[in-house]
């Protein structure tokens, strides 16, 4: 019995498909997906999901979607070089700072949607107690936010060492199958033994679910958090796989123990449009969904969006709005309130 023949065609999932709700077609939903696998039939529907699994949240019967579209899904060469590149922070740096200018539609996009790159922040002390891993992208499109979640852990008393790195969610959604498992292997064999803070929440979904042990910062915050108060308003994004996981729920508890005030956006976990690398390679839809999160954000009135990952982060800005990670609110609030 495959994964797909869990489902009963019920259409719960269809409204939480962002896909689906920017275009109205069965083929780009995920109930639409799974007939195509079910029938053994090709579709664009399997390219164009954006791996958000919002869909096995509103799921009665408990399909298995991420499963089924890492298992059918077969990377094509484009995707995976850039995934082979974003492995290496610092190569990816040094390549997409070199590449500025190139008469190319991907190049154009990236420097578009990550239009500030730094060089990843490298730091070790001697026999260090923490390991900080900001993931991929954090590393070179939030450095402020690296240095920021740095500074917090080491006022906490600890020896501090920065992994930069990739967890292999984004060649796992694509399809490569043996590129991820050996990432969570190389992974694994680094972390063991030592406690590990991922700085980008979705990582610290996936790197969980792939059976390592690691803290989301947003659980590392909440246990050395001191009597400590911040003056701010902000509304909060949901990322899609750290909903899943309830992660985003020890972020509120966070965010609460501040006394921040947060003004609700209309569905929290809608896609933000980034989808990992799909804001990259299926730009006509990512930013039909882009437009939509932005809507939800407008209504809530507020241009301050506490996001706690980094793709999730630059399709917020894309935007217009001044997203914010739990790392930059602990350490101050001064230079956070828009203008």
């Amino acid at each position: 019995m495959g994964l797909e023949d869990a489902c009963v065609h019920c259409g719960f999932c269809l409204e939480a498909c962002p896909t689906y709700v920017v275009t109205r077609s069965e083929i780009h939903s995920p109930r639409g997906r799974i007939t195509s696998v079910r029938l053994g039939i090709s579709s664009e529907g399997i390219e164009t999901c954006m791996f958000c699994r919002r869909c096995e949240l509103a799921c009665p019967s408990g399909v298995e979607y991420g499963k089924l579209i890492h298992n059918v899904r077969q990377e094509n060469a484009v995707k995976r070089t850039l995934n082979l590149v974003m492995e290496k922070p610092h190569l990816a740096y040094r390549l997409f700072r070199s590449s500025k200018g190139l008469n190319s539609r991907l190049v154009r996009r990236i420097h578009e949607l990550i239009p500030n790159m730094d060089e990843p922040l490298e730091y070790r002390e001697e026999s260090p107690e923490v390991i900080l891993f900001p993931g991929c992208l954090m590393s070179v499109a939030f450095r402020k936010t690296v240095n920021n979640a740095l500074h917090f852990i080491k006022s906490r008393g600890y020896r501090v060492e920065i992994v930069n790195g990739c967890c292999g969610l984004s060649h796992y959604s694509e399809g490569d199958k043996t590129r991820s498992s050996f990432l969570i292997q190389q992974l694994n064999e680094r972390f063991k033994g030592k406690r590990v803070v991922s700085l980008s929440s979705n990582c610290s979904a996936h790197m969980r679910e792939m059976g390592l042990e690691i803290e989301d910062f947003s659980e590392f915050a909440l246990s050395e958090l001191r009597d400590e108060k911040r003056d701010l308003i902000v509304t909060v994004h949901d990322p899609c796989h750290a909903n899943l996981l309830g992660i985003t729920k020890v972020t509120r508890k966070v965010v609460e123990k501040l006394g921040i005030r947060v003004v609700e956006m209309d569905e929290p976990s809608f896609e933000c449009g980034a989808g990992g690398g799909y804001f990259i390679h299926h730009p006509e839809i990512a930013d039909k969904v882009m437009e939509v999160k932005a809507e939800k954000v407008k209504k809530s009135g507020q241009n301050l969006v506490l996001s706690t990952n980094p793709a999730c982060s630059l399709a917020l800005a894309f935007k217009g709005f001044k997203p914010v990670h739990l790392a930059d609110v602990l350490e101050g609030v001064e230079n956070l309130n828009p203008s």
